[in-house]
């Protein structure tokens, strides 16, 4: 199966086997280089035939009743292929989808109709820590735009222009920055979105300011960028001049005043620019006065942030969708907390599956946009499923998702991986971890009291040999993923040396052995780094009451 999964694949006739293709039609280039990123050459004798044709057929989507410039269709005969879509964006999703199909051997003659059900599917580097450098940026743009993501917010907490130094425009190396980023981003079907966030130290009665605003907008409109972004989040909640104080009744008045200005200006320099905003309140309550002023003070073309009931919310559900669209006047765009682990999740590693987002909630937002952590390798891991997700929600299967994610991303190491990976789920989405080590110790414990010692042990060391090559395989710092994950590995050895410990006890039930293990579990216990924690615990302990 590919992913994300496709809404209907009718390729069901006979199997089409291929390792090479002859592109012909528009866009011919942007396919060929789509196809040899694969690995599939594009100077075989199979004829796949491009038609670009702004047509309802290849931009209506009769379910959503909306047109997209995403859907496409593949049509597979004995005799070659057949892309149908109304423009580039449609040929980039499609070839994609082509490329996978014939690189897992899953090509067979029929039609593949395919869209989008969310209409705006992205990610947002909005964390505090240390930013990503830009080989970084570009890598994670690459693969989200190969898994059908078409949105990239800018807003680094700890970029010092985005925030601290809102004021001053980009020297020259790091707008160049900008711009390959905007550059690449446009070559694969990505939208980048600009945020500033000024609200630390903004002056809303100042003209000068707001001057300056304008102007660091200009500053990044000047590479291309057309998306722009005014964050307002985790500022004060009151007024820091009393210029400002003594001209507005409240915060939210400032709020509103400043961004329908600023959207009012941007508009008249040129009408494509979008602006997406974050209020001060960005969850809880959505009928509460803040929100509901904010929201009912903007024209709806402004798009708005949420991250839901909590800052990082468990579920993100249909109902509460309607009820911030009523208090509001916008469906929600989604700013979804997951699999950010800054501030007081700094201890954890999100590598797990997006959960808790209901199926029908592209019909009741604007979107979903992904914060990610500051480890942009581990970010991808939990990235992929999200793209899954938010491209096909009926279809959706997270735990498939992920291990299609695990082996696109760390080919045969994916099946070691998941011995460390079981233990690095604890999320807002997802309390509970070691689901894997949970079930072998929960069976060999019942072997143990069932009177199968022999066989238990056994089981243990088969169990413990694959937790010792997992941990040899993360060892290995030149892997970028598993440099990321130094602290979690390290956590990770503490708890192979414990469960080495209890099998000591199991086989030679002597006090020196039991002094060990106790030594080593409060060892384990002691570091704050998050991992694996009830099951390991419990079996350290019935262990030392043998």
């Amino acid at each position: 199966m590919i992913y994300p999964v496709p809404q209907k694949n009718n390729l069901s006739g006979s199997p089409v086997h291929i390792s090479a293709v002859n592109i012909d039609g528009e866009y011919k280039y942007t396919a060929e280089k789509i196809l040899s990123d694969y690995g599939i050459s594009c100077t075989g004798d199979f004829p796949a035939r491009i038609i670009v044709c702004d047509s309802r057929k290849t931009t209506y989507i009769e379910e959503l009743a909306r047109l997209s410039d995403e859907k496409y269709f593949i049509t597979v005969s004995d005799d070659g292929i057949l892309i149908e879509a109304s423009c580039r964006r449609g040929v980039f999703r499609a070839v994609h989808t082509l490329a996978k199909l014939i690189r897992k051997n899953e090509l067979r003659t029929g039609t593949l109709e395919d869209y989008p059900l969310f209409s705006r599917r992205g990610y947002i580097e909005g964390f505090y820590g240390h930013t990503w450098k830009q080989e970084k940026r570009l890598s994670v743009m690459r693969l989200m735009a190969a898994n059908g993501m078409n949105c990239f917010y800018y807003a680094p907490k700890d970029d010092e222009y985005h925030r601290a130094k809102w004021r001053e425009p980009y020297p020259e190396k790091e707008l160049s920055e900008l711009k390959n980023l905007f550059d690449t981003a446009a070559e694969n079907e990505l939208e980048v979105c600009w945020c500033v966030g000024p609200g630390l130290t903004y002056k809303y009665t100042s003209d000068a300011d707001f001057d300056v605003l304008i102007a660091k907008y200009m500053n990044v409109y000047s590479v291309g960028v057309r998306n722009f972004g005014l964050l307002l989040d985790d500022i004060p909640s009151d007024f820091q001049y009393t210029e400002d104080s003594e001209a507005y009744d409240s915060v939210v008045d400032a709020h509103i005043a400043l961004i329908n200005k600023a959207f009012s200006t941007l508009k008249n320099i040129d009408s494509d620019i979008t602006l997406t905003v974050c209020p001060t309140q960005y969850c809880g309550e959505c009928n509460d006065y803040y929100i509901s002023r904010f929201g009912k003070g903007l024209p709806s073309e402004i798009k708005i942030f949420w991250t839901g009931r909590q800052i990082c919310s468990s579920f993100l559900t249909c109902r509460e969708a309607d009820d911030f669209e009523r208090a509001t006047g916008h469906m929600p765009l989604y700013w979804d907390n997951y699999p950010v682990n800054d501030a007081e999740m700094f201890q954890e590693m999100h590598l797990g599956p997006v959960k808790g987002r209901d199926r029908e909630l592209y019909r009741h937002s604007e979107g979903i946009i992904a914060n990610v952590m500051e480890y942009a390798e581990c970010s991808k891991i939990p990235l992929m499923t999200i793209a899954d997700y938010l491209w096909n929600p009926s279809a959706y299967d997270s735990e498939k998702s992920l291990e299609n994610a695990h082996r696109e991303i760390l080919g045969d190491k994916a099946e070691i991986f998941k011995y460390i990976a079981d233990h690095l789920c604890v999320s807002c989405v997802s309390r509970y971890g070691s689901e894997l080590m949970s079930e072998i110790l929960s069976h060999l414990s019942f072997l143990m009291a069932t009177g199968e010692k022999e066989k238990a042990i056994c089981e243990f060391k088969e169990y413990i040999v694959k937790m010792r090559e997992c941990l040899a395989t993360v060892s290995d710092t030149s892997v970028e993923l598993f440099a990321e994950m130094q602290k979690w590995v390290g956590k990770f050895s503490m708890c192979c040396d414990v469960l080495d410990a209890i099998l000591a006890v199991w086989e030679d039930n002597t006090p020196d052995n039991k002094e060990k293990l106790a030594v080593l579990i409060d060892r384990y216990n002691s570091d704050a780094v998050v991992l694996t924690g009830f099951c390991l615990r419990e079996t350290a302990e019935k262990t030392l009451e043998l």
